[in-house]
């Protein structure tokens, strides 16, 4: 079963008879793919002698499988967030990116919201341009979830958060609600636009 499993997860190259690939890039592929395969095997063999005989190489190879396309849907909504509302002077269409994620313009703009255009300020340090600003209501339900307990505003990260109390709320130009404190006030004072 686990050399199935590893021919079904590492395919071998296939060679047309107009494919343009050198014998020796071929043969450097097919290394390339049996060396996978051997360390996918391997790998399942100790998990699968760890674990006892409830281990199921199948179940335990889809379950991987599914966490990488989590993964890769999250990183995708952060990368539209990016897009989206931190890309100056002019953001990316919603078409342009929808055709990058394979969405339409509305589906990209309902991929990502609020949390994660805050997920991107927090691994970035960035803070897109704002629009306005109004006081601070933690029950906004527009608010994302970390605005709802912290000052998103202030730049930082989970890790280094600001910690004083949030006063207002920070719309940028693509609608999402920040927290702001009263140290944080003039970073967006001098993120608005120019008129």
């Amino acid at each position: 079963m686990l050399t199935d499993l590893a021919a079904i997860r590492h395919p071998m190259p296939v060679a047309t008879e107009h494919d343009e690939t050198t014998s020796e890039s071929f043969d450097i592929a097919v290394a390339g793919v049996e060396e996978a395969r051997a360390a996918f095997v391997e790998s399942l063999d100790a998990a699968w002698e760890a674990s006892g005989p409830g281990f199921d190489p199948l179940l335990a190879t889809i379950e991987d499988l599914v966490a990488v396309k989590k993964d890769a849907d999250t990183q995708i909504r952060l990368l539209l967030a990016y897009g989206r509302a931190y890309v100056a002077p002019r953001p990316y269409t919603l078409e342009t990116l929808g055709q990058a994620a394979d969405l339409s313009p509305s589906g990209a703009s309902r991929a990502f919201g609020a949390d994660e255009v805050v997920e991107v300020g927090d691994r970035t340090g960035l803070r897109p341009p704002a629009a306005k600003i109004e006081d601070y209501d933690p029950q906004d339900p527009r608010l994302g979830q970390a605005s709802r307990t912290r000052c998103t505003w202030g730049g930082g990260d989970r890790n280094n958060r600001c910690p004083t109390h949030p006063k207002y709320t920070v719309t940028d130009k693509s609608g999402t609600r920040w927290a702001c404190c009263d140290d944080h006030l003039p970073r967006y004072l001098a993120s608005r636009p120019t008129r």
